[in-house]
């Protein structure tokens, strides 16, 4: 497209100045040129400047498209930045356990708690619930929870994932899992899986209520809502962050951002 625009429009330069010169030699050999003869070099000449106007616009048209392409690409390119840092700074916070620690169990899951918790599938969480009764973690389950989780410090993504998904599957219940969950989501959302990302952190907040991950996984299922343009329910989960954990620091993030969704 470039080669061919440089070349009619070469020509037509070239013709533009060749003309006058060509005229004036026609009248003098000829005694002058034919007005149907100048007509029809005026339209050749009126038909390539056109043409050479639309290859310009053209090109004009596809480096604004390239200006876009490249500008989408750095943004995406910032974007998965961020979540990788946020990533691993999150996992630089996360307490490194020497031994399975004691589940946090305030009273077992009654009836209630799980019509409520059954509830939250068709609807946002809006009150808390008692934590559930969770086995402590075996020694294996410490294992392959620790060495899942050391595939994120070495920013092995997919295969933290991989070993997450397993993890939840081969230990369902007990004091660990909830975290396997959350970092499930986490992990998922740095590749760009946010509809599965949502399905981890839910799973945090409806399976496992009261859990230590439950206000973190809150505030990502508001964010990443807002991110699939559901703004309404991104709304809803942050606002429910900053209500149920005013003092936590997934509150203070919420409230942040919140203050930017229109």
């Amino acid at each position: 497209m470039i080669s061919k625009s440089v070349r009619v429009r070469s020509f037509a330069m070239a013709l533009c100045f060749t003309a006058p010169f060509a005229l004036a030699e026609a009248q003098q050999m000829n005694g002058g040129l034919s007005p149907n003869a100048a007509a029809d070099l005026l339209f050749q000449l009126e038909t390539l400047q056109q043409e050479v106007q639309s290859l310009r616009g053209q090109l004009e048209s596809q480096g604004h498209e390239l200006k876009l392409m490249k500008e989408s690409q750095r943004d995406r390119y910032i974007d998965l930045d961020k979540r990788i840092s946020l990533l691993m700074s999150a996992s630089a916070n996360e307490p490194k356990y020497s031994s399975a620690p004691a589940p946090k169990v305030e009273q077992p899951a009654t009836q209630t708690s799980v019509e409520k918790n059954n509830k939250a599938t068709n609807s946002l969480v809006s009150s808390p619930l008692a934590p559930i009764s969770l086995q402590p973690a075996s020694a294996e389950a410490q294992q392959a929870y620790n060495d899942a989780y050391n595939l994120i410090r070495q920013r092995n993504f997919d295969e933290a994932e991989t070993a997450f998904a397993k993890f939840v599957k081969d230990y369902p219940n007990n004091s660990l899992t909830g975290n396997g969950y959350y970092w499930l989501g986490e992990v998922k959302l740095v590749q760009g899986k946010s509809q599965e990302a949502i399905d981890a952190f839910t799973i945090v907040i409806q399976n496992f209520p009261g859990h230590s991950k439950e206000q973190d996984s809150l505030y990502k299922l508001g964010t990443v809502s807002d991110q699939l343009g559901d703004s309404a329910k991104a709304k809803s989960y942050l606002q429910d962050v900053i209500r149920r954990f005013p003092d936590s620091k997934a509150a203070k993030l919420a409230a942040g951002y919140l203050s930017k969704i229109k």
